[in-house]
């Protein structure tokens, strides 16, 4: 008997008993990821032994590459002009909703008699949502395209950078008992500029190079270049100590700049399946009912704490930055749980032996409650925010709408403070690279320095000048992004254009200098050389201007591909926050209805109160069709509309796809021969008189006459006595057609 290995044997135990559930939970009309779970519960150690897992780190590997693909795959359908049109709102309620609940945590974690240090955990725990749980909830149900996704995705964007500040903070405060507010702002900002520096390196490299694979055609090599950039900077982020998630999404985002992302999401979409089931599978295996039954009280509070803590924290925050009641209604009840990051702050704890063990069966058990629920919530918050804004008191319905109007408004960004705001975003993208540089020309080069000159002081000096030379053109632009570029007298110049230009500049300085002193203990080298420094900006300014241009070129080139063959969209469609109206994607099916006809026959306008912007047609973008375009099978219709409209639109989509499946409409085509007799109809026509197309939907290829074959006749081609007429066409209309001749 051949041996297979034991991992083997326990994925087909696994995605046996899942296909099983799932196939079960699909026919009763419940979420699959519901399924998923129940057959870990099944699989899992605490039930019967016949179905049990006995490599378990293997498929908690496997699991892991489940939340970096799933992870990799919302990084392919970022966008960071969707992150913009969310970000004040995301930001706020992100930050209000970890706030709340940290607070709620630490106090209801008291009342059941924790201790401090398990409280504090536990509130760190439940104030994280599960970013895995949520995406596959929202796929599943089809709900991807919806308004309210945007601000769930900015959202969890937010908490999962806050989770990686907040391992930092737990970190320490294990070690060491204490809060460390120094060591935990320098770990946020070694985590901007170490996300900042992917980025940057990224988008200048990346989208080049998967371009060159695309232009192979291959779709294997593209599958294998994709996955493999996903992987290395995920291995970069466990490296740095930071989340796998994080390192998949970012090349995700990057990925997601380029014309081919959305030929990779779908090269990798049964990767993501397979290994996204087994991560769900696993974490039901995280059940244990012996640890339910002794903490159940515990649970029970924690997980309605959860629920409902967060439906209200993240509702308000919402509402609070400018969202309609419907929105923040969601996406509260879409928020309504807590995952992966959990486990790893119980984990963490543990570790270090600083909180009870119980803890962790406790947030375990509660995350899968709260994931049982989720799609529940998801799948009725609609419904519900409906009622409750058509039974809510006109006055507050109308002051909630003169808010968000007003909010709206307030948020609106005019020209002066965008160009302000892009000068502002570049001098910050410019001083992450110089202090990337300066710190990797310290750590790293330094060290080789010194093998080769024995004075320290020449070796920081020749150090120095490799990361000042290398970072030039960026201090340059720190100098100069906020010149003035136009000549005007002294009290006719704006007070925000002076502020910034010497704010700028001074901190440019100052930054160069607290970095520089790594290389240079004493402080009047230092002086003497910035000083230095400055001059040689002076000197070679025009050479470091065209430069940076250059990089910067290169750099905009990269990231604007993907940008320049997408639509430009009307830029105020968002400040229409009453009507609750957005663009939505909306890929035409296979059978659909709309096939084959025009948009003035189709008149969606009057059917559904829908809008199409542009239509997506392979690597083509039609902006702003015309009544007398054509829709075709694949295309993508970006379409404006509310959420209700586009629901009932695509729900005509599918039925129509349903109803008229591809077997029952796809005709039976033959290839058949006709001879023409003198009583022939057509004999003396030409093929276009003959009009054999327009009324029988059949094709003439080929013409037999004497000795003489004719390929592909013109259509002013003359039929005669004894032709034999090649014709392609429907087995049924080709019966017609000889019965006509």
């Amino acid at each position: 008997m051949f041996h297979i290995p034991q991992l083997i044997i326990d994925l087909s135990v696994m995605l046996g008993v899942a296909a099983v559930v799932t196939y079960i939970f699909r026919k009763i009309n419940q979420p699959v990821v519901l399924g998923y779970i129940v057959a870990g519960i099944i699989v899992g150690p605490y039930t019967h032994p016949f179905f049990s897992i006995v490599d378990v780190s293997s498929v908690n590997t496997w699991a892991e590459l489940g939340v970096i693909f799933l992870m990799f795959s919302l990084g392919l359908e970022f966008s960071f002009k969707r992150l913009a049109k969310v970000g004040v709102s995301a930001g706020g309620t992100a930050i209000i909703q970890i706030i709340f609940m940290l607070i709620i945590g630490i106090f209801v974690a008291k009342l059941i008699g924790l201790s401090h240090m398990d409280s504090l955990f536990l509130g760190c725990m439940i104030a994280i949502s599960s970013t895995t749980i949520i995406i596959k909830a929202l796929e599943e149900l089809g709900l991807k395209n919806k308004k309210f996704v945007d601000l769930v995705f900015g959202i969890l964007i937010v908490e999962d950078l806050a989770a990686i500040l907040m391992l930092v903070a737990l970190t320490n405060i294990s070690l060491t008992s204490s809060v460390g507010g120094f060591d935990l702002l320098l770990a946020g900002g070694k985590l901007v500029v170490v996300i900042g520096i992917w980025f940057l390196v990224g988008i200048f490299i990346v989208p080049r190079f998967v371009k060159k694979v695309s232009q192979q055609k291959n779709n294997e090599m593209l599958v294998v270049v994709s996955i493999g950039l996903c992987l290395g900077l995920v291995a970069l982020a466990s490296y740095f100590n930071y989340s796998v998630a994080l390192g998949a999404f970012i090349m995700g985002s990057i990925i997601a700049e380029t014309p081919e992302s959305h030929q990779i999401e779908n090269l990798i979409q049964p990767l993501k399946d397979i290994f996204g089931a087994v991560f769900f599978v696993s974490v039901g295996m995280l059940l244990d009912p012996h640890a339910i039954v002794n903490n159940i009280s515990s649970i029970l509070i924690i997980s309605l704490v959860i629920i409902f803590g967060k439906l209200i924290s993240v509702t308000i925050g919402a509402i609070i930055t400018g969202q309609t009641l419907p929105n923040a209604l969601q996406t509260g009840f879409s928020m309504a749980q807590i995952g992966e990051f959990s486990f790893i702050i119980a984990s963490l704890g543990i570790s270090f032996k600083v909180i009870d063990n119980k803890i962790y069966p406790i947030i375990v058990t509660a995350s899968l409650i709260t994931t049982f629920t989720t799609p529940y919530f998801i799948r009725y918050s609609s419904n519900t925010s409906r009622y409750l804004e058509k039974n809510m008191p006109l006055s507050i319905r109308n002051k909630l709408t003169r808010y968000t109007s007003w909010f709206q408004r307030i948020t609106v960004i005019e020209d002066k403070q965008k160009s302000l705001n892009k000068k502002t975003l570049q001098w910050l993208l410019n001083l992450i690279v110089i202090i990337a540089i300066f710190l990797i020309i310290s750590d790293k080069f330094s060290p080789f320095i010194y093998n080769y000159i024995e004075n320290k002081l020449i070796a920081n000096i020749v150090a120095w000048l490799v990361a000042f030379s290398i970072s030039s053109p960026s201090i340059w632009a720190m100098l100069n992004i906020f010149k003035i570029k136009y000549k005007r007298s002294f009290k006719n110049l704006i007070g925000k254009e002076v502020i910034s230009l010497f704010v700028s500049r001074a901190l440019t300085i100052i930054f160069i200098g607290i970095l520089s002193l790594k290389f240079y203990p004493s402080p009047i080298t230092l002086a003497i050389t910035l000083i230095i420094s400055i001059l040689f900006l002076i000197l070679f300014q025009n050479k470091m201007r065209i430069y940076y241009n250059w990089i910067e070129n290169q750099f905009s080139s990269s990231y604007n591909t993907q940008n320049r063959s997408k639509p430009n969209m009307p830029p105020l469609y968002e400040q229409l926050a009453p009507w609750d109206a957005h663009l939505v994607e909306v890929k035409v099916p296979m059978n659909s209805f709309v096939i084959g006809r025009s948009i003035l026959e189709l008149n969606l306008r009057k059917r559904f109160g829908i809008t199409i912007v542009a239509i997506g047609r392979g690597e083509q973008t039609i902006v702003s069709p015309n009544i007398k375009d054509i829709i075709y099978p694949c295309d993508t219709l970006l379409c404006f509309s509310t959420d209700q409209e586009i629901e009932i639109f695509k729900s005509e989509l599918e039925l129509s796809n349903i109803n008229n499946p591809l077997t029952e409409i796809t005709p039976e085509y033959e290839l058949k021969r006709f001879f023409v007799n003198r009583g022939s109809y057509i004999n003396g026509l030409s093929i276009k008189d003959a009009a054999i197309s327009e009324r029988f939907n059949c094709i003439i290829v080929g013409i037999e006459r004497d000795n003489d074959r004719i390929k592909n006749p013109k259509s002013s081609h003359i039929l005669k006595e004894n032709d034999i007429l090649w014709i392609v066409g429907e087995i049924k209309k080709l019966e017609l057609f000889s019965n006509k001749i």
